[in-house]
């Protein structure tokens, strides 16, 4: 088996088998940076629009926002509770009609 493994073909003897490597380095922000052969640095950078941090920040602020206002159940619960809280008939049929044209 081992006569195998040191087979060569004709076409594999002439091949180089030394690599053209860059090298890699991290800065001091951890963005990679490529030396060339010529000694030249390269460096990969990444820039955002306004409009993109703007939503990146957005996004962060909803998601530490939390899902129930507490605050507000609890207010609900004591004015069921008490007997003061009352529901406008009219005004709940409304709100009904406008949310269902919002989503046809």
């Amino acid at each position: 088996m081992s006569e195998i493994n040191n087979l060569k073909t004709a076409l594999q003897t002439g091949l180089n088998t030394a690599r053209n490597v860059s090298n890699t380095r991290e800065n001091r922000d951890g963005a990679k940076a490529v030396e060339t052969q010529s000694g030249a640095i390269a460096t990969d950078k990444v820039s955002l629009t306004d409009t993109a941090t703007q939503l990146q920040s957005l996004q962060q602020t909803l998601a530490d926002a939390p899902v129930v206002n507490n605050d507000r159940v609890e207010a609900l619960r004591a004015a069921i509770a008490d007997g003061s809280y009352q529901v406008d008939a009219t005004e709940l049929a409304q709100s009904m009609i406008n949310f269902e044209t919002q989503i046809r």
